[in-house]
């Protein structure tokens, strides 16, 4: 599913002491089957910019072109639109409320008006994808599960729903390095076997280089910089400048050549980063 974002302007308190131009003039194309990383510091318009692509806010300006449908339109109705784009806020365990995870994962499913066999399938597969098993879960409160597990089954139930396009915003955050681990696993074996397009806003640079096709920069409501993560962190100075870190396997390779050892300096991730130190030992 492919999507198509022209010249969006979101203005929050307008007229009011404390208006804030949220989106300035925002132009995006997303490819249909892409991962695409957004990243910017707090306030650069990411959290507002994506929660426009499944219809939660509306832009004061421009045209959000969801596989060619305008869902600027009044005529386009938001359950349509959200069906379609599935959005994972952040901490989305927070809105767990049902006594069991079948019954939690199944609730937007069965507000379609699916059959029962459909529902069932559906959070079947849904927790396989994010990694859990049916049998052992699908009856226990999800209030009874480990942080990790909680927040597969609330990312199960936007997949549940089967959308086309799958946004999720800091997905790993707060979590501990076992549960990134994990979560960050499920989210490539999801793409992979769905081939779904999957947006993901996150402050974590190495995260961001390791899994995305391309990268989205925002800074003050505007769209600063996009490319693939080489062409986006070879402009590690300015990236610097506008208050965003470098994947860390990057500042690893950069203090390396700071210290006289010879090695490139645009690895991007740790397995990059752990063959250049082989081949540089090797090479001694």
């Amino acid at each position: 599913m492919s999507i198509k974002v022209e010249n969006i302007t979101h203005i929050y308190n307008e007229q009011m002491p404390y208006e804030t131009t949220a989106l300035d003039h925002v132009s995006v194309e997303i490819e249909s089957g892409e991962f695409v990383g957004i990243i910017g510091h707090t306030g650069s318009g990411k959290s507002t910019f994506i929660q426009h692509l499944n219809g939660l806010l509306k832009p004061k300006s421009g045209k959000i072109y969801i596989n060619g449908i305008d869902i600027t339109e009044k005529k386009v109705k938001a359950p349509e639109i959200r069906q379609k784009v599935g959005l994972v806020f952040q901490y989305p365990e927070y809105q767990l409320f049902e006594e069991t995870v079948f019954k939690d994962i199944a609730f937007g499913p069965s507000n379609l008006g699916l059959p029962q066999n459909e529902i069932e399938q559906r959070v079947y597969e849904a927790l396989s994808l994010v990694g859990l098993d049916y049998r052992e879960v699908t009856d226990k409160s999800p209030f009874d599960l480990s942080g990790g597990q909680k927040r597969r089954v609330a990312i199960a139930g936007v997949i549940a729903m089967k959308p086309e396009v799958l946004i999720l915003d800091e997905p790993t955050a707060g979590l501990d390095p076992k549960g990134h681990k994990e979560i960050l696993d499920m989210i490539k074996k999801m793409h992979k076997k769905e081939k779904n397009t999957i947006i993901l806003v996150s402050h974590n640079m190495g995260d961001i280089a390791e899994l995305s096709d391309r990268i989205i920069v925002m800074e003050k409501g505007k769209v600063v910089l996009t490319g693939s993560p080489k062409e986006v962190f070879k402009n590690a100075d300015y990236i610097e400048s506008i208050g965003l870190g470098l994947p860390p396997a990057m500042i690893l390779m950069r203090m390396l050549k700071q210290r006289g050892k010879h090695v490139y300096t645009d690895i991007l991730t740790i397995d990059q980063a752990e063959k250049q130190i082989l081949n540089l030992l090797r090479s001694k």
